[in-house]
């Protein structure tokens, strides 16, 4: 075991103790002492053998001639000092086995809550940092893959390492009492035992470290196999499937990754049994030789035969604890390796923060929002999507934010939510840098509707209230809004109206056309008492009628409100009183809708021509 090993090992374990006792201390604690007790027990009925064993041989001439006397009675198994010490070690023995196997049962109560506990404790811990990670992690392929590997592994390992952990704590007690009651025999006999366990210890350590390299090397095909699993499973992808024929296209590449994964394993699985097999064979040679030493002293009259069988059941015994804390030790280094990743992850910087001292959000808005020479680029990426931007959006002013495919409108989208903060320049809000305040706070006062908006599995009127969930769906201001919005009408021919359940993943409920769900997530944006409006392209799923009255609708939306409106469609731009357009992230020109019209600007070639 090298250096590097032995260091591990040791943050694997104090990681791993941290999270199993602060999970539950009292679960753990009645753990401890019932996996120890279990240890210790075995060892009384071994002794109990050992004892009924020797006093037997003695006993079973007055047993077998008071028999022939009495006519079978077993009386004079009470009468005979050493029948009743046969007796005795007995009911102890059977006693020892009989409250180890309670013991085992109540451990597995214990067990299962504990585990339970371990396991809700690691999904709020994850749960928790993805909700609090900035944006750019989700748009990193790396960061992904680490994702994925914690994903994978997080659920599951740290229930493995609560067992692992007491298994260690049982082999530890266990194979000492075996070392002890070996080393009355002769203290060569604990000492070649416990050596022998070295080898396959280093070799599962080094099979752990193997692993976890491999699991991890693995990850992108994992995610690519999981990828084209997701195309041909979820219905959002069944009709263009069948429709453009690429289903099997889908199908080769799902098989040609996981033909590359199957192969992997069959590698790997040869890798470990070869070795597994050279350290069954070395730990049965010493056994045996053990076994042959013993032998020799029985025969030499230096053992009687319930000390012989004491001490072999001992080195039987000691074999199996042996193999199972060495199995124990290497789970919990290969584990932790494990949770390295997902400790890794719980340890990324949230780089989009607020300051120590953020200042008050300014309710409502004087001066408005002005983006001062702003300029980005994406983490992990060396091109800038925006550069040298500037403009104004005005208390109660309607802006639409117009532009070619890629000239930055989202990413303007996302600066001003607070998703990112700008790579150059700044965004004031009021006078005050966007930075210089809370992100929560800021985000309160915005409601968005996102082109990739979200489609939730929930009650209509639950899909509108997590737009600002406070109290409940039940809220009043869900029904206004849904009349507001011309969502009352829609949800009147679904069986329980806005209490009806949206989607079939979870229940069976109404499966909403797209546009109806645009729809609902506009609803869910008018929902917010916001200060800023922001609508990426929100009638891009609408037919032409429900158009015009999403427009009609805005208008009354953004009375008195900041309005900011991304849209490719021309109809969409004459309910506001200005408009951006952006060409290679920047300005390139902006006025009235009848302004831009009139010149021969970039405006004109994206609408005119």
């Amino acid at each position: 075991m090298t250096l590097t090993h032995v260091r591990v090992l040791a943050c694997s374990l104090g990681r791993a103790l941290r999270l199993v006792w602060s999970s539950a201390p009292r679960l753990a604690l009645a753990q401890g002492v019932l996996t120890a007790a279990q240890a210790l027990l075995p060892l009384v009925a071994l002794y109990a053998l050992k004892r009924v064993v020797d006093a037997s041989t003695a006993v079973v001439g007055a047993l077998r001639g008071a028999d022939a006397a009495r006519g079978g009675s077993w009386s004079p198994l009470l009468h005979n000092p050493t029948g009743r010490e046969v007796a005795l070690w007995l009911v102890i023995g059977a006693a020892a086995i009989g409250v180890n196997a309670c013991l085992r049962a109540l451990a597995s109560w214990f067990g299962e809550q504990h585990a339970m506990a371990v396991s809700d404790r690691v999904h709020a811990d994850l749960h928790g940092k993805l909700l609090a990670l900035d944006l750019a992690f989700f748009e990193n392929s790396d960061e992904q893959d680490r994702l994925h590997l914690a994903q994978s592994q997080a659920m599951t390992r740290p229930i493995s390492i609560l067992g692992s952990l007491f298994q260690i704590l049982q082999g530890v007690i266990g194979f000492l009492g075996v070392l002890l009651v070996l080393a009355t025999l002769h203290p060569l006999v604990a000492l070649t035992l416990a050596l022998a366990g070295i080898p396959a210890l280093f070799f599962r350590l080094s099979r752990g470290r193997r692993l976890y390299e491999w699991r991890r090397d693995l990850a992108p095909l994992e995610r690519e196999a999981g990828y084209f699993h997701h195309l041909l499973t979820d219905g959002d992808y069944a009709k263009e499937l069948r429709l453009q024929g690429h289903g099997d296209f889908c199908r080769t590449r799902f098989a040609a990754v996981r033909t590359r994964l199957r192969e992997e394993r069959l590698v790997w699985r040869r890798y470990v049994l070869s070795r597994e097999l050279a350290m069954q064979f070395v730990m049965l040679t010493i056994v045996a030789a053990l076994f042959l030493w013993m032998a020799n002293r029985l025969l030499a009259g230096a053992l009687t035969l319930g000390a012989l069988v004491m001490y072999a059941q001992a080195v039987q015994r000691g074999q199996g604890q042996l193999g199972l804390l060495a199995d124990a030790v290497a789970d919990i280094y290969q584990s932790a390796l494990f949770l390295q990743a997902f400790e890794e992850l719980m340890s990324l910087p949230v780089r989009v923060v607020a300051p120590a001292a953020p200042r008050v959000v300014p309710v409502p808005m004087r001066q408005g929002i002005v983006f001062d020479h702003v300029g980005f680029t994406y983490p992990g990426t060396d091109r800038p999507v925006l550069h040298d931007l500037s403009f104004t959006l005005r208390p109660d002013e309607r802006v639409a934010l117009v532009g070619a495919n890629g000239a930055g409108k989202s990413t303007i989208v996302k600066l001003l939510c607070r998703l990112y903060d700008p790579t150059a320049g700044r965004i004031l809000v009021d006078g005050v840098d966007l930075r210089e305040l809370d992100p929560a706070a800021w985000r309160q006062r915005i409601g968005v509707l996102f082109q990739d908006f979200g489609r939730y599995q929930l009650t209509v009127a639950e899909n509108i209230w997590i737009g600002a969930p406070r109290g409940t769906a039940a809220d009043p201001r869900v029904a206004a809004v849904a009349q507001l919005t011309g969502l009352d009408t829609v949800a009147r021919k679904w069986p329980q109206g806005l209490a009806t359940p949206l989607g079939r993943w979870l229940h069976e409920g109404v499966e909403p056309s797209v546009g109806q769900w645009q729809h609902i997530a506009l609803a869910r944006a008018m929902f917010r008492e916001a200060d800023l409006l922001i609508m990426d392209e929100p009638s891009s799923a609408l037919d032409a009628h429900t158009q015009r009255d999403v427009v009609q609708m805005l208008q009354a939306a953004a009375a008195n409100r900041m309005a900011l409106v991304v849209s490719h469609r021309p109809e969409m731009l004459d309910w506001t009183q200005r408009v951006i357009v952006l060409h290679d992230g920047t300005v390139a020109e902006e006025g009235t809708p009848a302004e831009l019209r009139s010149g021969q600007g970039e405006f004109t070639r994206l609408f005119v021509d």
